[in-house]
């Protein structure tokens, strides 16, 4: 019976990876990034917003999703590599679930910003103009909702960094 039941186990196992394999499905993080860049450099951003922490922490987000694809990053390294710069233009944030009293309960905050990627002769090889990373929090009415905002605009960078990642390898 053991023998049975662990037969089955296997032929199931092995079913479940060619098909997960043979279907076209991939991991996210692929993609390589243009012209031959081989090493990135990321620059803290410049930041227009009132939020004094995030720069380094969009920073900090791009060069995790980069080294999760397999690049080799760095923030504010030099040489031989391409240097990805940019700004953080604006952080808003909006009301998109109010209660039946008409208070918010549910906001989304959103980053946006523009980041260029340079060669190493300092050509513009990529640019995203207006690159946005949102993400949404629960607010009660009547109480300070700075904690939960904050955790937001981390998880808001995280997203950001994704789409910057995104538009450099080209992936859709």
């Amino acid at each position: 019976m053991r023998r049975l039941f662990a037969w089955r186990a296997f032929v199931s196992a092995v079913l479940v990876t060619a098909t997960v394999s043979g279907c076209g499905y991939h991991f996210a993080g692929s993609g390589s990034l243009p012209d031959g860049v081989s090493r990135l450099c990321v620059a803290v951003p410049g930041n227009r917003s009132s939020d004094v922490r995030l720069a380094p922490r969009v920073a900090s987000s791009v060069v995790s999703e980069a080294i999760a694809a397999g690049s080799d990053a760095a923030v504010g390294c030099t040489g031989d590599a391409g240097v990805l710069d940019g700004e953080i233009l604006s952080v808003s944030a909006s009301t998109i679930t109010r209660n039946s009293d008409g208070d918010g309960i549910e906001e989304r905050v959103t980053i946006t910003a523009s980041f260029r990627l340079a060669g190493d002769e300092g050509a513009v090889i990529w640019r995203g103009t207006s690159v946005t990373g949102t993400e949404t929090y629960s607010v009660t009415p009547g109480m300070d909702s700075t904690a939960a905002r904050s955790a937001a605009l981390e998880l808001a960078a995280d997203d950001l960094a994704e789409n910057i990642w995104a538009g450099l390898t080209q992936r859709f």
